[in-house]
């Protein structure tokens, strides 16, 4: 019987003591990239003609510490899908940067990966990957060098280029 009172006791306090993880729910949205609002069009840009070689084509913003892309930014990605398909002797230059927050070397790499989120949005949506180079600057080329928010979201970007 007191054995049988010890057990019991001991499988009470391990369960007592025991924690429960919780894992926080994480909700996804549908985006339908096929339909444009009236007032967007993926035709943005008609023809590669227009555009101004060695400029920056086009921005886009992520925020803190993240390589993910956001929504506001998939309407231009899709222009510039449309652009390459059709123009395939041309060459998009991503470049990654991001903000003076963290270690040089976690910047590159971060810097890198939010390049290669654009790359592998345009190459699933159909551009050769062989059209397409990717490179991380980190917080080398900042495009405000205040030390605050508004300068670090400026500064957390990838910049778009048509090279021939």
């Amino acid at each position: 019987m007191k054995i049988f009172f010890i057990s019991l006791l001991s499988i009470l306090f391990i369960f007592a003591c025991s924690s429960i993880e919780t894992v926080d729910v994480q909700e996804t949205k549908t985006v339908d990239l096929t339909t444009t609002s009236s007032n967007e069009s993926v035709d943005s840009v008609s023809s590669i003609e227009n555009l101004n070689i060695g400029e920056p084509h086009s921005r886009v913003y992520f925020d803190y510490d993240d390589d993910t892309l956001r929504e506001d930014s998939l309407t231009d990605l899709l222009s510039i899908s449309k652009l390459m398909k059709e123009n395939t002797n041309y060459t998009l230059l991503v470049e990654g940067h991001a903000d003076e927050r963290g270690t040089r070397e976690y910047n590159l790499a971060l810097s890198e990966r939010r390049a290669k989120a654009i790359e592998d949005f345009l190459v699933t949506s159909g551009v050769s990957p062989f059209n397409i180079e990717v490179v991380g600057y980190g917080e080398e080329k900042p495009v405000d060098s205040s030390s605050n928010e508004s300068a670090w979201s400026k500064n957390r970007r990838a910049e778009l280029y048509f090279i021939k």
